[in-house]
């Protein structure tokens, strides 16, 4: 934590989903999907061909953002980005750091292989709002916010996954 203060409280949300390891990584890993499946969600500028190590990128979420409105910003730098193998047993990785100005912590997802048709989503964050307010009782109710977003997102990509692997 940049500030020396106490972590956030994670949250995470799991989803078996029908496809193999490298294709779930493929749509959780590169920003340029989440609108696809994350709802009411931009993404501004950032990652044109990647993703990769270091690249800056920003998801505006809200009513009416994804007609261009303003909405609330998420800035965030890619981390990590460890592909996953199925043969090999390997979870995929990606880790984002959160640069606020609104949102601190840090967040990723990890796909972890169950089989050659399947595998397991690992959506997670350790957020909190920036700001004067107890970091325990903000990130408590970013938290709950998150889970219910994390949950209604990872059952789109499911469903988006699904019928491509039909």
């Amino acid at each position: 934590m940049p500030d020396g203060g106490p972590r956030a409280r994670r949250v995470e949300v799991t989803r078996l989903v029908p496809v193999e390891a490298s294709v779930a990584y493929a749509w959780v890993a590169d920003p340029r999907t989440h609108p696809r499946w994350i709802p009411l969600t931009r993404l501004d500028g950032g990652v044109s061909a990647g993703p990769a190590v270091g690249d800056e990128f920003t998801m505006v979420s809200g009513p009416g953002a994804r007609r261009g409105a303003r909405g609330f910003a998420d800035r965030m730098v890619v981390e990590q980005l460890t592909t996953p193998s199925t043969a090999a047993g390997r979870v995929g990785r990606t880790r984002l750091h959160k640069l606020g100005p609104m949102l601190l912590g840090d967040a990723g997802f990890d796909v972890v292989p169950v089989d050659g048709h399947r595998c397991r989503v690992v959506w997670w964050e350790e957020a909190y709002l920036s700001g004067p307010w107890p970091r325990r009782l903000n990130a408590a109710a970013v938290g709950l916010f998150l889970r219910v977003l994390m949950y209604v997102s990872l059952a789109r990509l499911d469903r988006r996954l699904d019928r491509r692997a039909r």
